[in-house]
């Protein structure tokens, strides 16, 4: 059908009979020309919308520095003995000021080297005596740290190890390695046996100490580790005149506050009891045994220097 000449009038009749076929064939060649009509957008369910999913927090690991810088502490043992057979019961104190540095191992193993810089011991036995370490101004020290061995000696090495004020201060030296690993998390647990050598009562006593360690706490500034700590002690020693048998088994715990920026020892806290049985064998007379239960506390805090 034709369409109207240009120039031509169209009335409102027309536009109605004719006009409108036309405008509608238009339209659908213009969107056959155009390609595929766009369907309308369908509108979105009405409701509130669903909250995104909550980040999740970085887990926080321990992780101390390699080198430790030098710190003191002032370290305290209290023990208090009592044997079968004693009315009395008997305490010793025992302090030392102890200075160490130490350089570190992603596994918690160490080297250190250190001091102790003042020792004393106080007995209930001694009427309040106190008793003072060698007349050498400092006791130098070099320690090892790791899962099967926790070792302090002195520098130079002692002759003999029996007995000494020097052994003793080295042993308090020793309670400030504490070996924690990089890569925990709050707690996550790991586990240290150790074997040491000690003297007392010129007898060489071999122990064996098993130690559970667990992060009890862990932030930006410290980091706290709990300690449950099982041992057992064998010795014999003496001479053909007489000979002391001894055996024995310990337990204790320990909650050990740690800087977490520079990876010292803040503060250490624990108690301790040992099991003892003695046997002193005399020749021609039947053994004497002896059972001696000793309890320990012990602190140690750091201090300035």
């Amino acid at each position: 059908m034709a369409g109207p000449l240009v120039g031509s009038r169209m009335t409102a009749g027309a536009f109605t009979r004719r006009g409108m076929p036309i405008a509608l064939a238009w339209l659908v060649l213009a969107g056959a020309c155009r390609g595929t009509v766009t369907p309308a957008a369908v509108p979105s369910p009405s409701g509130p919308t669903a909250p995104p999913p909550p980040a999740v927090a970085a887990v926080r690991r321990t992780a101390l520095p390699a080198n430790i810088p030098g710190a003191s502490w002032i370290v305290t043992s209290a023990a208090r003995l009592r044997v079968n057979g004693v009315a009395d019961e008997q305490r010793v104190e025992s302090q030392a000021r102890v200075s160490w540095t130490f350089d570190r191992h992603p596994s918690g193993s160490a080297r250190a080297t250190g001091q102790v810089d003042a020792f004393s011991v106080r007995s209930s036995l001694d009427s309040g005596r106190t008793g003072a370490a060698p007349p050498a101004a400092r006791l130098l020290l070099d320690g090892l740290l790791d899962s099967a061995v926790v070792r302090v000696v002195t520098r130079p090495p002692q002759a003999n190890e029996c007995d000494r004020y020097e052994s003793s201060a080295a042993a308090l030296a020793r309670e400030l390695l504490v070996r924690v690993p990089d890569g925990f998390q709050v707690g996550d647990r790991w586990r240290d046996s150790t074997v040491s050598l000690v003297c007392r009562s010129g007898v060489p006593i071999t122990v064996y100490t098993t130690i559970i360690s667990r992060v009890e706490r862990l932030t930006d500034e410290v980091l706290v580790v709990r300690r449950e700590i099982q041992s057992t002690l064998d010795g014999r020693g003496g001479s053909a005149f007489r000979s002391l048998e001894l055996v024995g088994t310990g337990s204790g715990e320990q909650r050990v506050e740690i800087n977490a920026q520079t990876g010292i020892l803040e503060r250490l806290v624990g108690t301790s009891t040992l099991t003892l049985k003695v046997t002193e064998r005399t020749p021609s007379l039947p053994p004497r045994t002896q059972d001696v239960v000793q309890r320990v506390e012990l602190k140690a805090e750091r201090v300035t220097r």
